[in-house]
């Protein structure tokens, strides 16, 4: 009877320790919390603030669930260069569980700085920010925080809309007839096929399309139709406002 005894005491403790470092079997429910992680708050909107030392944020939060987000606040707060550079975060413990937080609800975060922070260019999270009145806009990706030209024929207005186009980074447009609300240009589909240095069997011709536009705004040219035809092409089929004296005697591009 004591063997007995001793074997199933045995057998109760192999079975409890069994596969040293292996975990309990799960039932696929959610993954065990690993605490709260700090992650970036981004900024939708800034705001003058209640003293020449603060600004309103409004930040999107992680949302949908208990534990998506707590907590936001400004960190690595920074003046140099006649700039304010600042971090805005949050905390979350089920930001890495897939599908935990699917949605953002707004939050608001206070920004103070030592002294006021009057017109100063205000950096965060590495996106800089322009006082416009009472409100703040973002810097424009490509002309930054400078006034972007008011001529909407200027050169850099041209570089923008071909890099948005589906061309060789080295592409350059041409334009050709420019007034302000429509232009049209040519661009090189690649102006270097064969590379730098010309390979030996590359043939070096180049794909010339003309294109027409339409000033839209903020986010500059908006392509209408493109074509490798003479005069209008098909671009008054498609937007008949477009101005014939501005193609009908174009030649093939």
């Amino acid at each position: 009877m004591r063997r007995l005894a001793t074997a199933l005491l045995c057998l109760a403790v192999l079975v409890g320790c069994a596969r040293p470092g292996q975990l309990p079997a799960t039932d696929g429910g959610p993954a065990p919390d690993t605490g709260w992680t700090t992650y970036q708050a981004d900024v939708t909107a800034v705001r003058v603030g209640a003293d020449p030392r603060s600004l309103a944020l409004t930040v999107a939060l992680l949302a949908e669930a208990d534990g998506c987000s707590r907590n936001p606040r400004i960190t690595y707060l920074t003046e140099e260069n006649n700039r304010i550079y600042a971090n805005v975060v949050q905390d979350s413990r089920l930001s890495g569980v897939v599908g935990a937080c699917p949605t953002h609800t707004p939050g608001e975060v206070t920004l103070t700085t030592p002294g006021p922070i009057a017109d100063r260019i205000v950096v965060l999270n590495q996106e800089p920010w322009k006082r416009d009145g009472a409100e703040y806009h973002r810097c424009h990706a490509t002309f930054g925080c400078d006034p972007m030209p008011t001529d909407h024929c200027d050169p850099a207005w041209i570089s923008v809309a071909v890099r948005g186009m589906d061309v060789s980074r080295h592409s350059v447009g041409s334009p050709e007839r420019c007034d302000g609300t429509w232009l049209v240009m040519t661009v090189p589909f690649d102006p270097v096929p064969c590379g730098a240095e010309a390979r030996p069997g590359c043939d070096a011709s180049v794909s010339v399309r003309r294109y027409f536009l339409r000033w839209a705004g903020p986010r500059g040219w908006a392509t209408i139709a493109g074509s490798t035809e003479g005069g209008c092409g098909r671009v008054r089929t498609v937007e008949p406002a477009f101005p014939r004296k501005l193609c009908a005697d174009l030649p093939r591009p």
